[in-house]
């Protein structure tokens, strides 16, 4: 099958090129000018250069495709409006209406379990459960996750394309560069702390295990105008993530709690100066990580598993491991001049 993937020099779609070269897929990726082709050069993948925000660079890599998986999109809790809406709220429209008229047999969208309320995650939610509709300030990245989510069911809904939607939650694993090295900088910090009591729940889930879960839902015709939760059903707590960090990194474990709401208030004082700055003065603390790792999340993954035969196999402290593992051999690698 040859397979087009967008965001593949990033962290879950790199995982995602991975497993379609691993099933005998032919795999095409879409990169720009700069982005770190290293890993997906390894892969023997086709490498064609483009950007989502450019309409013009998409025909060439649609030529031949027949299942576009999507995982492109700006990853980050800090940056502008703009920003946001280039790459992931157009950026999606664009790679949409390109695979519309190539005639593209399926197309995965990677969203977010961001586009959930907050207020119902402590409740429990699923495939159906609303959408977040009152974004609050500077919550962009959660606002264009969703947005792109909306216009991909119309683009299934009004027939123009085959589309399938996975919902990933907090994804582990090799590749990470961003979330699980911010933890570990948290916890060798003077303001180490567990948000609340760090008894809160977390919707942990390996990023190989999400990339299967994404070949499945672009191949299996059951799945075709379906949502899936990509999350695992081991019970992960705050501390217990720390503790799997602390244990492999051999760092101290936080001695202290600070309730939500001050840690939060903290971070939007935080933001407010950070802003006032400019956007290249990016905060310690937000207030999306602070929800991210201070909320209670309850996702219910029982539709992947029941419909498409999909089963979380890495745990959240073999996922930790292995992001860590990498991270250090990126530190052992030579500097090339």
């Amino acid at each position: 099958m040859r397979v087009l993937v967008t965001g593949g020099a990033g962290f879950l779609g790199s995982h995602i090129a991975e497993r379609l070269v691993a099933r005998g897929d032919s795999v095409r990726c879409l990169v720009r000018p700069t982005s770190r082709t290293r890993y997906l050069e390894t892969l023997g993948v086709e490498l064609v250069e483009g950007d989502v925000t450019n309409a013009t660079s998409l025909p060439t890599a649609m030529e031949g495709i027949e299942v576009v998986y999507h995982a492109a999109a700006l990853v980050t809790d800090w940056a502008p409006w703009s920003e946001f809406r280039s790459v992931t709220i157009n950026g999606t429209r664009n790679m949409l209406k390109a695979a519309a008229a190539a005639n593209v047999g399926r197309f995965l969208q990677v969203s977010t379990d961001g586009v959930y309320r907050y207020a119902d995650l402590a409740k429990g939610v699923h495939e159906e459960s609303p959408y977040e509709e009152k974004f609050g300030w500077l919550d962009y990245y959660r606002r264009a996750k969703t947005a792109a989510e909306k216009i991909a069911r119309r683009h299934h809904r009004n027939g123009r394309l085959a589309v399938s939607i996975v919902r990933p939650a907090l994804i582990l694993g090799e590749r990470d560069a961003a979330m699980l090295p911010g933890v570990m900088q948290f916890l060798k910090g003077s303001s180490s702390a567990f948000i609340g009591s760090g008894d809160n729940r977390l919707p942990c889930v390996y990023a190989g295990d999400v990339a299967d879960l994404c070949i499945r839902a672009a191949t299996d015709e059951k799945a075709t105008g379906q949502i899936y939760n990509a999350v695992s059903d081991e019970y992960v707590t705050q501390k217990d993530l720390y503790q799997a960090v602390a244990d492999v990194s051999e760092l101290p474990m936080p001695k202290r709690a600070l309730p939500m709401l001050a840690i939060y208030a903290l971070a939007a004082g935080m933001e407010a100066r950070a802003r006032v700055r400019g956007w290249e003065h990016r905060p310690d603390l937000t207030r999306f990580s602070v929800n991210l790792l201070g909320l209670s999340y309850h996702e219910d993954p029982s539709k992947a598993m029941r419909q498409l035969g999909w089963t979380p196999e890495v745990t959240m402290q073999e996922a930790v491991k292995r992001s860590v593992e990498w991270s250090r051999s990126r530190r052992r690698e030579p500097v090339s001049g």
